[in-house]
């Protein structure tokens, strides 16, 4: 799914984005609040826990994406999980779009199409994962 070259573009726009934004995580929620103010609610007021735990998964993501098999058990726990906080599969596009547009602000000027796809790409990937997860947690009807 992912190439050689879209990895290492993934691998070194993310340490470049968490290098120039130390706050990468805390824009992107403003940013999703913003774009689906109806997610809000599925969150608590204090979003910091939530913010280290979703710093952790796009580490251990961007990490392991050289190897997709590596990730299947821990996203598909995750989708069960967020199951359970209500997420639906409109959310997953809303994160990724705003996980996206987030990335590209941090990294500045170098950003080019060429990372974009590549991101887009792993979050489609992580998302149909955590989706396939969700399913054997609850079946959508």
């Amino acid at each position: 799914m992912l190439t050689t070259p879209q990895v290492e573009l993934i691998q070194n726009s993310f340490t470049a984005a968490v290098t120039a934004r130390d706050d990468l995580v805390t824009d992107f929620y403003q940013t999703l609040f913003l774009k689906a103010p109806s997610v809000r609610g599925m969150f608590k007021e204090d979003i910091s826990d939530q913010s280290e735990k979703l710093a952790a998964i796009l580490q251990l993501a961007v990490q392991k994406l050289g190897d997709l098999e590596a990730l299947v058990g821990p996203l598909h726990a995750l989708g069960a999980q967020h199951v359970e906080y209500g997420a639906e599969p409109g959310h997953y596009t809303a994160v990724a779009e705003t996980l996206v547009e987030c990335l590209a602000r941090a990294v500045g000027p170098d950003w080019t199409e060429d990372h974009a796809a590549a991101w887009n790409n792993a979050f489609t990937f992580i998302a149909q994962t955590m989706l396939d997860g969700a399913d054997m947690a609850a079946p959508r009807q």
